[in-house]
């Protein structure tokens, strides 16, 4: 006897299915939108609090004042104390205890907080997808995983991809309109998509591997197998008095005169067992920094061997600048960020046609599209409501984004026309940033033509532009295709 499943079973699967593939497509283009942007987060952190004092120089004063001034203040010291240092490409200082951040006056003192607003809210979604830390990378690293086996799987079954490179057939069939542009740009960020979904996979897995290499072969201590990765930490033991700052950074510039301090931490303050650690960067070396170790008096321990270790350590520790776009030196910094930003651009779109081609091969539509519409052009609009509630006040940022995802689905599944739609999300981004340079502009005045804050706004502006122009294009299209029903009808 055959068993047969009943047509509602087979419809409800094939809702289901779409269901699936529709969040998995989502999420892969929300994690490709958010990298893309995640790239100038320093840029976007200057713009949200744009009367900051900003300064690239420092000494040991500004540190030890800073230090002191924590430490003043707390009962009960910190497992480790970070400052982060200003450099030419990053202008602030900061100081945290793991839990709380301050940033840091220019004399070392502690200042105002810094706002968890756009550019922490893109950061959470791009690394974890706002969900909490173990289960979200693992998430996000699963679609790196999966972005790697379509790249690969889109490759073989396409012989003709590199012979067709600049084939673009635009203009009619959608399906292969869309289909030409996903498969040209896979193609010319062919290099630029391996990487970014191989490093992207990394982050997560790497963590996954821990878990289970710790109990197979260092019987659960998971901080003996990271130790025997990255270098384990000195065993120190010395009378408690205040860390020589000034003597650990004179002794690190004769000895790696070429490296720039980045950030430094005090392990254990205020214990027997305290030791400062330096983060360098080293011109012309992948790695994120080598990290020298000091007493307290300000005497050499060791170096973490980050950059000149075993070779797996160094690989595994370029990993972030590589994924972020975090090297180059100076003049050409500017140029490597701007490239992340349009390659990562270019990949969202690439995700974006090849869920397009998929919904133009099912012919009809039905609630998939609208779904699917409010995402893609949704996202937009929910990130620059986001964007406003920041700079309005501190509002929770997840609750602005979601809520403008929840209004613009709404609006999709209530005029059931994609193309209407997308007109108007396309007219509401406009919008919103149109406010949100104004409300800016209003709240900062004196900073409006500097740094940062021109920078963001002229973005913000051309974008607006960009989206006014698209949605009059399919305002245009949809009057065209009425008049020609209306003709038919006649």
């Amino acid at each position: 006897m055959k068993l047969k499943p009943s047509p509602a079973l087979v419809k409800s699967s094939l809702s289901a299915h779409s269901v699936v593939g529709l969040v998995i497509g989502y999420l892969m283009y929300l994690v490709c939108l958010t990298g893309a942007l995640v790239v100038y987060k320093d840029v976007i952190q200057r713009w949200e609090q744009p009367d900051v004092a900003e300064f690239s120089e420092f000494d040991s004063t500004t540190v030890e004042t800073a230090l002191n001034d924590y430490l003043s203040r707390q009962e009960q010291s910190p497992e480790s104390l970070y400052v982060v240092l200003p450099t030419d490409h990053e202008r602030r200082m900061h100081l945290s205890d793991g839990e709380a951040e301050w940033l840091l006056r220019e004399d070392g003192t502690l200042g105002a907080e810094p706002r968890e607003g756009l550019a922490h809210l893109l950061v959470e979604l791009h690394y974890y997808l706002h969900l909490p830390s173990n289960i979200g990378i693992l998430l996000v690293s699963a679609l790196g995983a999966m972005l790697l086996g379509l790249i690969i799987s889109g490759l073989l079954a396409h012989p003709r991809i590199f012979k067709d490179a600049f084939r673009f057939r635009l203009g009619g069939s959608r399906r292969l309109e869309q289909a030409d542009i996903h498969n040209r740009l896979s193609v010319w960020g062919l290099p630029f998509h391996l990487m970014i979904a191989l490093t992207g996979a990394f982050f997560g897995l790497a963590g996954l591997l821990v878990l289970t290499a710790a109990p197979a072969y260092y019987g659960g201590d998971r901080e003996a197998l990271i130790a025997d990765i990255y270098g384990g930490d000195p065993v120190v033991e010395a009378p408690v008095q205040k860390v020589d700052v000034a003597a650990a950074l004179a002794e690190l510039q004769q000895r790696a005169p070429e490296a720039e301090p980045i950030y430094l931490v005090v392990q254990k303050p205020n214990t027997s067992g305290q030791f400062l650690e330096i983060a360098a960067s080293l011109p012309g070396r992948l790695v994120y920094s080598e990290i020298y170790r000091y007493d307290a008096d300000g005497i050499y321990i060791n170096h973490q061997g980050l950059s000149d270790g075993i070779a797996g350590r160094q690989i595994l520790y370029s990993v972030y600048r590589i994924h972020f776009g975090h090297f180059g030196g100076e003049g050409t910094t500017f140029w490597v960020k701007l490239a992340y930003l349009l390659l990562g651009l270019a990949l969202t779109v690439v995700s974006v046609t090849g869920v397009n081609v998929w919904l133009a091969r099912r012919g009809g539509r039905d609630w998939v599209n609208d779904f699917w519409c409010a995402g893609v052009w949704g996202t937009p609009a929910a990130i620059a409501m986001a964007a406003l509630g920041a700079v309005v006040g501190n509002f929770s940022l997840i609750g602005f984004f979601l809520a403008g995802l929840v209004a613009c689905l709404g609006l999709s599944l209530w005029l059931r026309d994609e193309t209407r739609s997308a007109m108007l999300l396309k007219w509401g981004s406009a919008i919103l940033l149109l406010l949100l340079v104004a409300v800016h502009g209003l709240i900062y005045p004196a900073q409006v033509g500097q740094g940062p804050v021109l920078a963001v706004h002229t973005v913000a502006l051309l974008l607006a532009a960009w989206f006014v122009w698209a949605g009059y294009r399919q305002a245009a299209g949809i009057k065209a295709a009425e008049a020609s029903r209306g003709g038919l009808a006649v």
